[in-house]
């Protein structure tokens, strides 16, 4: 009987055989009860990943995949971007993308960008249980025929006029001051998607804006400001220039409205027209 030389190389046929063959990984062990967010971080975990080399992998920052296991939307950068990275994630994973997109968007707020209303100025829109708000209709009204009266009497551009301060009666007689309104505009420079969210996190805006389009948020404390390109957008509080929103090329999530001052206010020389 034969017996096999061991300096004898192989033929084609058995070198084939002789091979290891690779195996695709399992696809991970996921509880149905469990939330989207935990399925994806329960699903790196089983593949031995951490968020960092996961965001190597698939070029998408880190804090954007956190944000997703944490299905904290109000650091995702709007809904289209948001769905993309989910996928990718997802994808990498070896989870299925339908599935957990749709879970996803079931047990967070991501749809209710869909029906968003034309850009509009927000400050006349008064908060639920509010005690003043019957103050804040009068101040509203006051303002609307200021601004009337002025157009009335030749004022051109886009002026916008502050609210009044003087006291008003609110309910069963208070006398409520009006605090001083500071008016801030974000200008495009460039097409670019921005968000503005109230403090209670409502989204009163998320779209993008064309070049030289000008939106007025609210001033108000809690009020926050989130784009695609900081870079994309120059701020400016009662007419003065206040600087880019944020770093050109880089996503601005979350700054603070009522936190933004002029140039000059900050000891830095305006930027000449």
């Amino acid at each position: 009987m034969l017996q096999p030389n061991p300096d004898q190389p192989l033929s084609d046929a058995e070198q084939s055989t002789a091979r290891p063959v690779a195996v695709e990984p399992h696809a991970p062990a996921l509880d149905p009860n469990w939330r989207a967010g935990r399925k994806l971080a329960e699903a790196r975990r089983q593949r031995g990943w951490s968020l960092d080399q996961v965001a190597e992998r698939i070029r998408i920052r880190r804090e954007f995949l956190e944000a997703l296991e944490d299905m904290n939307v109000k650091l995702l950068p709007g809904k289209a971007y948001a769905l993309a990275f989910l996928r990718s994630y997802a994808r990498e994973l070896g989870i299925d993308e339908r599935a957990i997109v749709d879970q996803f968007q079931d047990e967070c707020a991501l749809s209710r960008e869909d029906a968003r209303k034309p850009i509009r100025n927000p400050s006349s829109k008064p908060h639920r249980e509010r005690p003043w708000l019957a103050a804040a209709v009068l101040l509203t009204l006051a303002a609307g025929f200021v601004g009337w009266r002025a157009m009335q009497l030749g004022a051109g551009g886009d002026a916008v006029i502050d609210a009044p301060t003087t006291n008003s009666a609110g309910p069963q007689g208070a006398q409520i001051v009006a605090p001083e309104r500071r008016v801030v505009e974000v200008r495009a420079l460039a097409d670019g998607w921005l968000e503005a969210r109230g403090p209670d996190g409502t989204v009163f805006l998320s779209q993008t804006l064309r070049a030289g389009e000008v939106y007025r948020p609210d001033a108000s404390p809690g009020w926050t400001l989130h784009a695609q390109d900081g870079g994309a957008f120059e701020v400016f509080v009662d007419g003065v220039p206040a600087g880019p929103l944020g770093q050109p090329g880089m996503p601005v999530l979350g700054r603070g409205i009522d936190e933004i001052a002029p140039l000059a206010q900050a000891g830095l020389p305006a930027p000449r027209s």
